[in-house]
């Protein structure tokens, strides 16, 4: 890979949670001009004032490069390869013949996140900053402005504090107009400190950046002093910018601070999006002289449905940022609460797409957590065009392998946390594998194939006899996670042993559609050993069931294509009398997927739509805009991992199932529970729309329709 690069000083800025820089150049009868830039942590470029684009949080969280993990509340000493990846922007029309000025506001983001960091994770390093800009003149000829100590100056940021968790500090006492133009002068401006380049992949980004996705204008619900509270009206991501009033004085200051929910009198209530331990507040301090009027954080973002200013300052509106990915599919109903199941999973998966990663919140903890990902990455897959967004995340997981033994870690890219081999691990085969059955494309198979082997090697490590009996020493070694009141009563080694199971076949079928069919022998062998393995210490023969037919059991092993006809008979008997879900992330998705599979969809229906605690209408009664992370909502309100059902609206509601050859049949369900649904699903393709409808006599009623180059067959 070529270096771009090369010649350039690699430029840091130490003692500081934020940097301002400039660099003068001068440019004549300019042609064309691109800059390729990135700053570690997140950086914000300008030319002549004026922002170079509208991406937000650039570069991409990554794994950097590398770091002592041994100190970790779970040791780690896997070895990890890195990457840092860079942006390029056409510039050419924000340059002016004569003196011009690049300035980058660089700060620490996850590079330099220092004041929370997840099970012990070390920090990175202070902020660093590497561009070379372009210029193309009009004979052809190019000039290369390069970063370097030399024609570069800097100063420590007005913002004196940013951190990812908590929020920012602008002190705009301290903001100097003008800072990143021409004819300013330099007072008290230094050369930064050159630093190593990193031991790190430098990669040009080739998926979309987080950019301001909507205009919110929230509605002032709540007043006391000087202090009020506004509603979103939703769940969003982003922030609030405001600006002190006329009433403000020299000495004034503003703090905003965003939450999840209220308490009864009114006030924030903090408990769901981190408390104390990780209070979203971002303060400014009041400069009537200074031309930045508009103030909001620049290098993080924050979540909740409410959010409380304090001081002498009006709300101008909430800035709403996700990674910037189109939804393509929808669906409604004429049952209101599988409508809100879907619109409130499409709300929380865009809240929570950040940097092209699926994170579990989008605020305490943030993190690409393997398991929610590879469990959602269905339902991402059918709602939104997420084929770029994969394409990183795999590189993520990919780059937080160990290369020694195989171990995938539970957050990608690694920043801690915790989880299970198998459900979370398993996202090394899931993921490439779905995107294959989606998209239609083997590349990303034939890009973690080798890392799909070795995973399966650690699993065989971590087994006795074939079942997975523990993960990494000192860590976690989860099987199924949350089901009601946090009371897994299904056996870790049943769900890891099932999740080992599951990668063994994907590898399997991937051996073969790469031409390695030795290989997919070896592994077909492999799956029949661990299966007879699992049969053996799982089912029981006097009753049909496996472990008792405990929180989705049996929907585990028929989803592997194990059990017997009495096993999907106490399966089904199960659910169609249970009302409720006793089920946990990965049981919930298993359940309702093999009652819609088998044709129970009335039993699937009935489950997705009850009404007791432990159900989506609980969260909805609530007021609830996005799904919580818990079916009683003890923890996070905006979690999108019990939304993996939605992948099934399109799959079985609808009917839409992608054959081998291509071609798409429909065939929507047949239910008392709906009368009318309909829905359009985006495929690589073009769209597929249906429309179910149900008169008043009876007579039903379905219409077909398809966009683009797709063939679908009516299936009858």
């Amino acid at each position: 890979m070529n270096d771009i690069f090369e010649g350039c000083d690699f430029l840091t800025f130490p003692g500081c949670e934020a940097a301002l820089t400039r660099t003068v150049f001068t440019a004549e009868k300019v042609k064309s001009a691109r800059l390729d830039i990135t700053g570690l942590g997140y950086f914000e470029a300008y030319i002549n004032g004026k922002a170079v684009s509208g991406d937000k949080y650039a570069p991409a969280m990554s794994d950097y490069e590398k770091r002592d993990l041994t100190g970790t509340h779970m040791p780690t000493h896997d070895e990890l390869s890195h990457r840092i990846y860079y942006l390029s922007y056409d510039v050419g029309e924000l340059l002016t013949d004569g003196e011009n000025v690049l300035g980058v506001h660089v700060g620490a983001g996850w590079y330099g996140q220092t004041k929370s960091r997840n099970e012990g994770m070390p920090f990175w390093g202070d902020n660093m900053l590497v561009f070379i800009l372009t210029l193309t003149a009009e004979d052809g000829g190019h000039i290369y402005i390069r970063s370097s100590a030399e024609n570069t100056v800097w100063k420590p940021s007005y913002i004196l504090e940013t951190q990812l968790y908590f929020g920012e500090y602008h002190n705009m006492r301290k903001y100097e107009d003008g800072w990143n133009r021409p004819g300013f002068t330099e007072n008290g401006w230094c050369k930064p400190v050159l630093r190593q380049r990193p031991d790190a992949v430098i990669q040009k980004a080739d998926f979309p950046s987080d950019r301001v996705i909507s205009h919110i204008i929230p509605e002032a619900v709540y007043s006391f002093g000087d202090t009020k509270i506004y509603d979103l009206g939703r769940y969003a991501a982003g922030y609030a910018v405001i600006c002190f009033n006329d009433s403000a004085w020299m000495n004034d200051t503003a703090s905003v601070r965003y939450a999840d929910e209220r308490k009864a009198d009114g006030s924030l209530e903090f408990h769901y999006c981190g408390s104390e331990a990780r209070m979203q507040k971002d303060y400014f301090a009041y400069n009537d002289e200074c031309e930045c009027r508009e103030l909001y954080p620049h290098f993080t973002w924050h979540a909740g449905r409410y959010f409380e200013v304090t001081g002498r300052a009006d709300v101008l509106r909430f800035e709403e940022v996700h990674t910037d990915i189109r939804q393509v599919s929808s669906f409604t109903s004429d049952n209101e609460t599988l409508n809100w199941i879907f619109n409130a999973y499409v709300l929380t998966q865009k809240t929570n797409i950040h940097g092209c990663i699926p994170s579990d919140c989008p605020h305490r903890e943030r993190l690409g957590y393997t398991g929610d990902g590879q469990l959602t990455c269905g339902a991402v897959m059918s709602v939104f065009d997420a084929r770029e967004m994969y394409r990183k995340w795999m590189r993520d997981i990919l780059d937080c392998q160990d290369k020694k033994g195989g171990h995938v870690q539970h957050t990608a890219p690694f920043y801690g946390g915790g989880g299970g081999p198998g459900g979370w691990g398993g996202a090394i085969c899931i993921v490439p594998y779905r995107y294959y059955k989606f998209y239609g494309d083997k590349s990303l198979l034939a890009d973690s194939y080798s890392g799909m082997k070795a995973y399966l090697g650690y699993m065989e490590c971590h087994s006795e006899n074939g079942i997975v009996v523990r993960g990494e020493k000192g860590g976690w070694c989860l099987g199924d996670w949350c089901p009601p009141h946090n009371d897994v009563k299904i056996p870790e080694k049943f769900v890891n042993t099932y999740f080992y199971i599951k990668c063994i076949d994907i590898t399997a079928k991937t051996a073969g559609l790469l031409g390695f069919e030795d290989e997919k022998t070896h592994w077909e062998n492999e799956s029949k050993r661990v299966r007879a393995r699992f049969n053996e210490c799982f089912y029981d023969e006097n009753t049909g069931s496996y472990c008792g037919g405990i929180q989705g059991a049996d929907a585990f092993a028929l989803d592997i294509s194990e059990g017997t006809e009495k096993t999907l008979q106490n399966f089904t008997e199960k659910y169609e009398k249970q009302n409720g879900f006793d089920t946990g992330i990965f049981g919930t998705d298993l359940t309702v997927k093999m009652l819609f599979k088998h044709g129970y969809a009335d039993a699937a229906i009935r489950l997705l739509t009850n009404e007791t605690e432990n159900s989506f209408y609980n969260m909805k009664k609530h007021g609830a805009t996005t799904l919580w992370e818990n079916w009683d909502g003890c923890d996070s309100r905006c979690h999108p991992m019990f939304g993996a059902v939605v992948r099934y609206f399109f799959e079985y509601i609808l009917g839409i199932q992608k054959t081998g050859d291509g071609c798409y049949t429909v065939s929507p369900i047949v239910t008392d529970r709906l009368k009318s649904f309909s829905g359009t699903y985006g495929t690589p393709d073009g769209s597929i729309s249906v429309l179910v409808h149900t008169d008043e006599s009876g007579k039903r009623k379905t219409e077909i329709a398809n966009t683009g180059n797709i063939i679908v067959r009516e299936k009858l």
